[in-house]
């Protein structure tokens, strides 16, 4: 068999991946441009078509264990068990890494079944994959410095700072040590937060709530009062829903307040309207976030404050992408800040 009119073998000649068609012996009985000229670029001995050959001889003979299961699965499409076979080999040469997807899919022309063998390249995607997990690795290194090497001996060192504030010795000089030494812990605990919040792994049936209530008591709040307008039961990874609360009451509780003797009420409630968009807010009376800074400040290291370590909202991003969801910040009916979550499916 051979494309049955120069339009089709021009379409296949066209076609950037190595292409082959096999019968259902094995045997190459096309092969279009791409292919003969990888066998040539690559030096191959004999007819760069391979035209006549056994694609299955070539892998069940090989000392390759890999490709004896190429030829099991390319079996398996030629006698119907599957509809297609892949398989993803490195294919490197002395100048150059290179990646290869195999694919093996049926067809039938004419009653009669052949396989189509296609080689992709896939050198650009799978170097993607190699620098993303490298990253990862050298994320990992980082967050276990982070946690051990460094957030031990911080430990002790504010501890004993504290230690001789307790005892009456040089309490003001001191009093800013331990406040450095303070903000460098929390700047750790953000950074391990977002190094090791990649994904969402332990999904449970939550009520909103509950978790609110129980993130607003994680914060050092003063004067400041939660309110939960409405709550609702859904699916979510609990300890990164804390992570979403505690650093939203924190950005509130923290740059909300519009002067010192004014209080602050941090309302929670449910988002169900007639868009369709569900999910829920969260949302204060402070001072609000200005409309021209919306967009940054959810980057890392943004923040209005000198003292803040420019983390909470990335964390509360990184944590909402990790569940599918998404996060806008608006303005509340007060003026103030109001992060809505939607995506979220909500139950009854």
């Amino acid at each position: 068999m051979s494309p049955s009119s120069p339009l089709a073998s021009s379409s296949l000649d066209a076609l950037p991946m190595q292409l082959a068609i096999l019968n259902t012996d094995g045997e190459i009985i096309y092969t279009n441009e791409a292919w003969r000229a990888f066998g040539e670029a690559n030096d191959y001995v004999g007819d760069s078509s391979f035209v006549g050959e056994n694609y299955l001889g070539v892998c069940e003979l090989s000392d390759d264990g890999s490709l004896h299961a190429v030829a099991d699965g390319i079996r398996s499409v030629i006698d119907g068990e599957t509809d297609d076979f892949s398989h993803e080999y490195p294919c490197h040469s002395p100048d150059e890494r290179r990646w290869f997807t195999m694919r093996a899919t049926r067809f039938s022309h004419e009653e009669e079944t052949y396989i189509q063998v296609v080689h992709l390249n896939i050198t650009d995607r799978k170097l993607a994959e190699l620098e993303v997990d490298e990253k990862a690795g050298r994320l990992q290194n980082v967050a276990n410095i982070l946690s051990h090497d460094l957030r031990n001996p911080l430990a002790v060192a504010l501890g004993y700072a504290q230690t001789l504030i307790d005892e009456g010795i040089a309490t003001e000089r001191l009093g800013r040590i331990v406040d450095s030494l303070e903000r460098m812990d929390d700047i750790v605990s953000d950074a391990l937060v977002l190094a090791r919040q990649d994904s969402v792994t332990q999904l449970a049936t939550v009520d909103l709530e509950s978790e609110a209530r129980t993130a607003w008591s994680h914060v050092k709040t003063a004067d400041e009062s939660l309110v939960v307008a409405d709550s609702v039961a859904f699916e979510a990874d609990s300890n990164r829903l804390a992570h979403i609360f505690e650093n939203l009451f924190r950005n509130s509780v923290e740059h909300g307040r519009r002067d010192t003797d004014s209080q602050l009420t941090v309302t929670v409630g449910t988002l169900a309207d007639e868009t369709e968009h569900t999910g829920f807010y969260v949302e204060d009376d402070g001072v609000g976030i200005p409309a021209d800074e919306r967009d940054d400040v959810f980057d890392d290291g943004y923040s209005s404050e000198t003292d803040g370590t420019g983390l909470g909202l990335s964390i509360v991003s990184q944590a909402v992408d990790a569940h599918g969801w998404c996060i806008e910040l608006t303005e509340s009916e007060s003026g103030g800040a109001r992060f809505e979550i939607t995506g979220v499916e909500l139950g009854e």
